[in-house]
Formats: C-alpha cells, sequence, structure tokens
C-alpha cells in the first residue's frame, strides 16, 4: 500500500519539528532534508499542488518576516561599523565565488553572478536566534551583529532584484506599486491595529494574510520583480506597525516558522535529485563551501575586528549561517534555466552544511568552556 503524499507532508511537519528539537539543530535543515527523502520515496510528491502553492506562500512570508527585523534605528546609529562589515561580510565571499564559477565551472556571468550571490547570503533569522540562545541581544557587539547581517540581507536582496529581474516598463509600474503600497499600508495597518485591537476576528493577522497575498499577486500579475523583492521591502516597511502590537507579530511568526515556511523548505528538498550527484559534484560543492565559508569568515572576522577593537570569530562564525536567500537564488536558477539540475544540487548541499556548521562550533566551543 502507497502512502499519500498528502499524509506523508503532513507526517514530515511533525518529526521534522520534533528531530530539529531534539538535536538542536534549525528546524529548516532537517525539513530541506525530509524532501529530499520524500521525493526519493515518492517520485510523485512534486505533482502535489497545494505543497506548491504553500510553499511559494511560504518563501514570501519568510521574506516579509526577515523584513520586521530589519531595525533602521540600528543602522543608522552603528552604520559605519555596519556596512564595513555587512560589505566585507557580502563581497569576499562573492569575489571568490564568483572566480572560481567563472572559471572553474565554467559558467557564464549571469550564472556565476548568481551561485555567487546564493553563497554570500547570511540568514538573519538563524543569527538572531543564536545570540538570542548562546550570548544575549542587549550587549552592543550583539546589536551591531544583527545591523550587519541586515546589511548582508540588504545586499543579497538588491544583487538578487537585479540578477532576478526582466527590467522594463513592467518594472517601472511595479516598482511605483510597491513604494505607494509602503508608504500607504504602514498607515492603513496602523489605524486598522488600533482601532480593532484585540477582536476575536483577529483583524489585524488577517490584514498581514492579505497583505501576503497582495505581495503574490503582483508578483506574479506584472513581470519584473521577483516577489521575495517585493515581500521583504513591505516587510521593511510595516516593521514600525508591527512592532507596536508584538502579540500580532508573535502570531504571524508562529504561523510562518510553524506551517508556511516547513513547507517552503520540504518543497525546496523536493528539488533535489541525489541520483544526478556524483564524485565530480561533491568536489565542486567542497571547494564551494571552502571558498564561501573561509572567505567570509575571514572578511568578518577582520572588519569586526577593525572596527570594534574585539575578537571577531564569533561574528565570523555565526555570519556563515545560510539559508533562505541561498535557497531562493538557487531555485530560480534552476526555474530559469540558468543552471543545471547538477549544479542546483551541489547549491544545496553547500547551503544545507555551512547552515549546519555555525551551530555545531557554537556547541563544540560551548562543551569546552
Amino acid at each position: 500500500m502507497t502512502l499519500d503524499p498528502s499524509i506523508a507532508i503532513a507526517i514530515c511537519l511533525l518529526l521534522a519539528t520534533g528531530l530539529a528539537l531534539e538535536l538542536r539543530i534549525p528546524s529548516a535543515i532537517v525539513e530541506v532534508l525530509a524532501g529530499v527523502v520524500l521525493v526519493m520515496l515518492l517520485p510523485d510528491i512534486s505533482e502535489v499542488g497545494w505543497l506548491e502553492f504553500l510553499s511559494h506562500l511560504g518563501m514570501l512570508a519568510l521574506m516579509f518576516v526577515a523584513g520586521f527585523e530589519l531595525e533602521l534605528d540600528k543602522l543608522r546609529r552603528t552604520w559605519r561599523a555596519c556596512l564595513t562589515i555587512g560589505g566585507a561580510s557580502f563581497l569576499a565571499p562573492m569575489a571568490g565565488v564568483f572566480v572560481f564559477a567563472m572559471l572553474g565551472l565554467g559558467l557564464g556571468v549571469s550564472g556565476s553572478l548568481l551561485v555567487a550571490v546564493a553563497l554570500s547570503t547570511t540568514s538573519l533569522a538563524l543569527v538572531y536566534h543564536a545570540l538570542k540562545e548562546h550570548a544575549g541581544l542587549a550587549d552592543p557587539q550583539s546589536q551591531i551583529m544583527l545591523a550587519a547581517a541586515s546589511v548582508v540581507d540588504v545586499l543579497s536582496m538588491v544583487s538578487l532584484a537585479l540578477l532576478l529581474g526582466d527590467v522594463g516598463w513592467g518594472t517601472a509600474a511595479l516598482g511605483l506599486a510597491v513604494v505607494l503600497s509602503a508608504v500607504s499600508l504602514p498607515r492603513i495597518g496602523s489605524r486598522l491595529f488600533r482601532r480593532y485591537h484585540g477582536a476575536v476576528a483577529e483583524a489585524e493577522l488577517r490584514f498581514l494574510l492579505v497583505v501576503l497575498v497582495a505581495i503574490g499577486f503582483m508578483g506574479e500579475s506584472v513581470r519584473g520583480m521577483h516577489p521575495a523583492i517585493i515581500a521583504f521591502t513591505i516587510g521593511i516597511a510595516m516593521s514600525g506597525v508591527v512592532y507596536e502590537t508584538t502579540a500580532v507579530k508573535h502570531k504571524l511568526e508562529g504561523l510562518v516558522f510553524g506551517f508556511f515556511a516547513p513547507l517552503f523548505f520540504i518543497h525546496a528538498g523536493t528539488q533535489v535529485q541525489l541520483s544526478t550527484i556524483d564524485a565530480t559534484h561533491l568536489g565542486h560543492a567542497a571547494i564551494l563551501l571552502t571558498l564561501a565559508v573561509g572567505l567570509k569568515y575571514i572578511a568578518t572576522r577582520a572588519a569586526a575586528r577593525w572596527v570594534t577593537g574585539q575578537n571577531g570569530h564569533r561574528i565570523g562564525v555565526l555570519f556563515n549561517y545560510r539559508m533562505t536567500f541561498g535557497i531562493i537564488g538557487a531555485e530560480f536558477g534552476l526555474q530559469s534555466g540558468v543552471i543545471s539540475q547538477g549544479l542546483f544540487d551541489v547549491l544545496m548541499l553547500v547551503i544545507l552544511a555551512s547552515a549546519a556548521l555555525p551551530g555545531l562550533l557554537l556547541r563544540r566551543k560551548a562543551g569546552t568552556a
């Protein structure tokens, strides 16, 4: 008897959570691996329509929530340190990976840039949770780390916007619509939140979900700007309103990280085809991992030490957390034909390994302290 794909996905959602908590690793890693296993056991899993739809919504929700974490006040107060650390952390691995992709992998300029950007990102969400768990968020160095990670996020999104966009009149019209939305939605949301705060109908949460659906509609209807960029931009604009009502923020994050985001990561895992990975691909993955992790660590640590005068080891390790932005870039490259299935699998291996490595290093240091 063959297990129904929908039931299998539901089981994976539950098992991935428990396994991640027991192993004390980011649940996204387990969810991607669950997707890899699912497609091996159930090859028809990719034909489950609702998984693709909800995973797309999960990607938008992740970018929307990521925008909440970008606090402009922190960036204004420490902009020199943040730009120095964030710029070095993004540009150094990007340059090294780009050169190898051009010369070692034989990719064109666009493909090399896409690979370089995907492997130069930093997951602000994972940095936030690691600091909260291991060091706390109150000290000035942690605040600089968060703001610098935000800079890496912005640089990643700007780079992806340039790579993923199809610039034209549609882009200009969509850009204008995004700007108008970024200006008007916070005002509308603020009034709605004040008027219906605490209502049983959950008007605030419903408003944010409608905004998410509207972002998806905008991205699908007018080509020229990836929906992830729109979601991130609107999230930044809405961050002040959401932080005024922390209960709504927590509800939305619970919905995103408890349901939508896991489906996005599971769906990403189903795109991986282990049968295409051979010794050559593993060699490429090892080189890319060494370049991406090594150059980001060296550049981030050196910049942090120069700016703050303190040992930059911890920030060098933390900034090697990669996940959402890298997966979005890799998925787009595969779907648009810029990169091959084999290279997509290689990128996913590197992203997963680099997402797991900081947690292991931090745990080891804590265990030996």
